[in-house]
């Protein structure tokens, strides 16, 4: 199936883009993002991060369906 990521902030800089499209063959997210953490260094783990699926925010267990974006938000700081 194929997938469309988006990333920002901190992923964004350690990826080298803000979006990318991957096939991959399963529908979980935490698998999803465990791969693209491997891949590209992330420094969070998956609970710490914030999913949205198709522009909404979305549980960490909801299934990805071929053609969906999806975004990990990681924490943002601020002052």
């Amino acid at each position: 199936m194929q997938i469309h990521i988006l990333y920002f902030a901190q992923l964004a800089d350690l990826a080298g883009k803000t979006e990318e499209s991957r096939s991959i063959d399963h529908n979980s997210p935490a698998e999803l993002y465990a791969n693209l953490k491997q891949s590209y260094n992330f420094p969070y783990e998956f609970k710490h991060l914030q999913v949205a699926i198709n522009h909404q925010l979305s549980a960490h267990s909801t299934e990805l369906k071929d053609g969906d974006s999806i975004a990990f938000l990681p924490p943002m700081t601020g002052g």
